[in-house]
Parts: structure tokens; sequence; C-alpha cells
């Protein structure tokens, strides 16, 4: 059983890697979109056509093509107010609990965004000012939710298959 965790483990971290650089791509072309259209505004008195449109599309597909690495290595953004809730078999059960919330949220989430994807396909939906489709958009937006809650339930089984023990890194022992 943990031969196939450890195996679905490496899976998972390969396809968030994927999709970790999707983002990254996407971060280089939104900046490549970005210098044009300064420099055609200021230089040139022509800034690029639908650049806002362009830019809220790379803006959803960098934070939305982030979320299953971040699921998967539990990136999220930590408040720590009491820490006794993060030692032992109470951090176990604690991060159970949170993943468990994680992952019917997520499901909600993307079941919602899909229906959207699937109502923009049916209704020919494009964008204001440069008519692209929206629903290849909210397609991959879907695809990405859908696997950060798949990579979410498996850091649930990882927690499952080492009880009482949470194997949390933390940042502020690196410093």
């Amino acid at each position: 059983m943990n031969t196939l965790i450890k195996k679905s483990e490496k899976l998972a971290d390969s396809a968030s890697l994927f999709f970790a650089n999707v983002a990254a791509a996407i971060l280089l072309v939104l900046v490549a979109l970005t210098c044009a259209d300064v420099i055609g505004r200021y230089f040139f008195s022509s800034p690029v056509v639908g650049a806002v449109e362009l830019v809220r599309i790379c803006m959803a597909g960098i934070i939305f093509f982030s979320f299953p690495i971040m699921f998967l290595r539990n990136d999220h953004i930590i408040v720590d107010l009491i820490p006794f809730f993060r030692k032992g078999w109470l951090a176990w059960g604690t991060s159970i609990l949170i993943l468990a919330i994680t992952i019917v949220v997520a499901y909600k989430i993307g079941d919602r965004v899909c229906d959207y994807a699937f109502r923009a396909f049916e209704d020919n939906d494009m964008t204001e000012y440069l008519g692209i489709p929206r629903w290849p958009v909210v397609g991959f937006i879907t695809i990405s939710i859908f696997a950060a809650a798949c990579t979410s339930a498996l850091r649930l089984l990882v927690l499952f298959s080492t009880p009482g023990d949470v194997h949390e890194e933390t940042h502020e022992d690196n410093l």
C-alpha cells in the first residue's frame, strides 16, 4: 500500500509540476504583454488592443494553474495562532479535518466552474473586446481545480498511512 501511495505521490508531483510550469509560461507571456503594452502606450501612443482582457485571462491562468502544486506541497499561508494544534495526534486529526474540508470545497467549486464552462460552450460565450471563447479558459481552470482536489485527496491518503505523524515542513526552521 505504501508503495502505491509513494508512486501516486510521484505521479501527482509530476502532474503538479507540469501545471506549475504552465503557470510560469503564462507569467512570461504576461510580462511580455505588459512590456509591449507599456512601450506601445508611452512611446508610440498605440497600446496593445485588448490588453486588459489578455491580462485577466493570464492572471486567472497563473492563479489556478498554481493550485495543484500548492495543494500537494502544502504551500498554503498558515497563521499559527495556537501552536498546540500543530503537534502530535491533535495535529494529525486537525490536518485530516482541514484536508477533508479542502477536498469537499475544491470539488464543489470545481463542479460550479465546470457548469459555467459547459454553459459558456453551449452559449458560445466570448470575451467582450477580442471575442476569445471563454470555455477553453474556464475548462482549463476546472481541470486545475479538480487536480488540486485530487492532490489534496492524495495528501489525505498519505496522512492516513502515517497515523499520529504530521510531516509539516516549516519555513521558519530553515531560516
